[in-house]
């Protein structure tokens, strides 16, 4: 007898939904590219507890008859090709006719649709698999789908789901793509019966943007426009001064589709490269247009990822012409020196795009550092003599040259004020005009779930409508610090959105960790140009914390360069 033998249908759909459909983010994502493939005009998209419970995507497209309707729960069944060569030509978002057989695999789903200009629609219930009677139903024109229960047959998959809002954000995320992907489709999302966020459906590109990610982003937009033989590149990207911790302001399209291309979206980050700082990452929605029988769709069980004729040839292109964007936007030398015969005004600045350069408000530190007096009259006597890089100051002493971490050593004197201030710096401030913040996708997921922290923490934020927060008072400690607009909340959201930093977890919400955490929020950041008055007041600010020589996180403040080191490594005896 045989050991190798046909698998059964359920069996084999099963397997092919672990494929295609990873979490609820996956469903949505096929669910939506039928809707665009259906050439639809508006597209809702439903979700509820994440996903799990619900998922819901109706459309206004052309809709299915009864026949295709029970096809199209089939494996291998497609309108989109019929030969090999269709592959080679197709610009349809899917082709390969399994992603709904998949999903009702590992569901329980229903469909209604009704073709344009038909009197009326038909549904079909298909439950793990099983397929129901088909049966006839008064409907408005296109498709709507109903994915209930997911994964309510495959116990591993579905306790392997994370969060409620980690899943939600994880939709919201891929959501964005095809809502600025395809902006002359009116998309929705909801979750359970609360709007998010409609998209215009006015084809342009930015007011999308605007939308997702906020007036500020919205409003610094850079074109980006380039043809080249066989190869036209469009979009936008957002000047250096804004960027995020994260890769979540970032979208690549090849022929409309979305995808993941770490050689192209590399070529993006090297032109960003000279203009930002370590670990930081560019906004940037780039269209990729060329032949269709260049690229490859088929080359991922998700179709997120595609192979491309001319990889390397694109990937230059698009260097060069996102690099020519920033060059115009901020023709500048990496750092210039200002001298003039006053040593007191002599300062080193980088030259970076134009931005407001403001005092920084050190009124309470100083008095409260001349009721302490000086602590260390190693650094009481040190000198700047220019900001380098505009993220370190170089100061002279008598016991040599001093190279100071602006943020570091700023976030040294806020947070062991803080400490000395106590509870007092987590008092709500009330603002005298408060301001709105329009979270991105993983963002809003933090959010819902650190909500009550950030009252702890001493934030008034009310929930306005879609994912804006407007803020009402912030941290009493946080008011004066010239932080921009929507900086505190975007920082503290994306830290923990982004998983890497040691606050992610409520086991460090301790009280300490609260003042570290304030203290790295109100601190003057990396690239921020500082004024010779501003510099020497942070030097001797240094002087009067009780242990100077490191930040709340363990980092160094300074590194001490003696004269006698220097001696000795340009050969010299004294």
């Amino acid at each position: 007898m045989s050991r190798i033998h046909i698998l059964d249908p359920l069996v084999a759909d099963q397997i092919a939904a672990g494929e295609v459909v990873e979490r609820p983010a996956s469903t949505v994502k096929e669910l939506v590219e039928n809707s665009l493939d259906a050439g639809a005009r508006h597209i809702d998209v439903q979700i509820d507890d994440g996903g799990r419970r619900l998922i819901a995507v109706k459309d206004d497209g052309h809709g299915m008859d009864g026949d295709d309707l029970l096809l199209s729960v089939r494996r291998h069944a497609t309108s989109k090709i019929s030969v090999l060569d269709d592959l080679a030509r197709t610009l349809t978002l899917g082709f390969r006719g399994e992603a709904l057989a998949a999903i009702s695999a590992v569901s329980r789903t229903r469909l209604w649709s009704r073709v344009q200009g038909e009197p009326y629609g038909f549904h079909l219930v298909v439950e793990g698999g099983q397929v129901g009677e088909l049966t006839p139903v008064p409907m408005a024109e296109g498709t709507t789908i109903r994915v209930e229960d997911l994964f309510f047959n495959v116990p591993a998959r579905f306790k392997a789901l994370r969060s409620t809002h980690a899943e939600l954000g994880a939709v919201q995320q891929l959501l964005h793509h095809y809502a600025i992907g395809y902006a002359e489709i009116r998309m929705t999302l909801k979750d359970q019966n609360k709007v998010l966020w409609t998209t215009p459906g006015d084809g342009k590109i930015e007011d999308a943007i605007t939308l997702l990610y906020g007036a500020e982003i919205g409003d610094s937009l850079l074109p980006v426009e380039a043809e080249y033989e066989d190869l036209i590149l469009t979009g936008y990207i957002c000047p250096p001064l804004k960027n995020r911790g994260t890769r979540q302001g970032q979208s690549l399209f090849v022929n409309r589709r979305w995808v993941s291309n770490w050689i192209l979206r590399n070529a993006v980050e090297e032109a960003f490269k000279p203009y930002l700082p370590e670990r930081r990452y560019p906004y940037f929605w780039i269209f990729v247009t060329v032949k269709p029988f260049e690229v490859d769709p088929n080359a991922h069980p998700a179709k997120q990822e595609v192979r491309l004729d001319r990889e390397r040839y694109i990937a230059g292109k698009l260097y060069r012409t996102v690099e020519r964007v920033l060059a115009r936007q901020s023709p500048s030398e990496p750092l210039t020196m200002t001298i003039s015969p006053d040593p007191s005004e002599f300062h080193a600045r980088e030259s970076l795009p134009p931005q407001r350069v403001s005092q920084l408000m050190w009124s309470q530190d100083s008095a409260d550092h001349e009721k302490r007096g000086i602590l260390h009259d190693e650094y009481s006597a040190l000198v700047p003599l220019a900001q380098w890089q505009a993220k370190y100051i170089i100061a002279q002493g008598p016991l040599g040259l001093y190279l100071i971490d602006q943020h570091a050593a700023h976030e040294r004197v806020y947070y062991e004020q803080f400490r000395r201030t106590g509870q007092d710096i987590l008092t709500a401030q009330p603002l005298l005009i408060p301001y709105s913040y329009t979270c991105l996708s993983g963002e809003w997921a933090k959010w819902l779930e650190y909500r009550g922290l950030f009252e702890d923490m001493g934030f008034d934020i009310a929930e306005v409508g879609g994912t804006t927060l407007m803020v009402r008072a912030v941290p009493q400690g946080l008011v004066s610090t010239g932080t921009e607009k929507g900086g505190i909340v975007r920082t503290i959201l994306e830290s923990l959105s982004d998983g890497a930093h040691p606050h992610d977890h409520p086991i460090f919400w301790t009280q300490e960790a609260k003042y570290a955490l304030a203290a790295c929020k109100a601190a003057i950041k990396a690239y921020r140009v500082m004024t010779m008055a501003e510099m020497q007041a942070l030097v001797e600010m240094m002087a009067n914390v009780e242990d100077p020589r490191g930040c709340p996180h363990g980092r160094p403040t300074m590194l001490h360069l003696t004269l006698e080191e220097v001696d000795r490594r340009f050969g010299r005896k004294g």
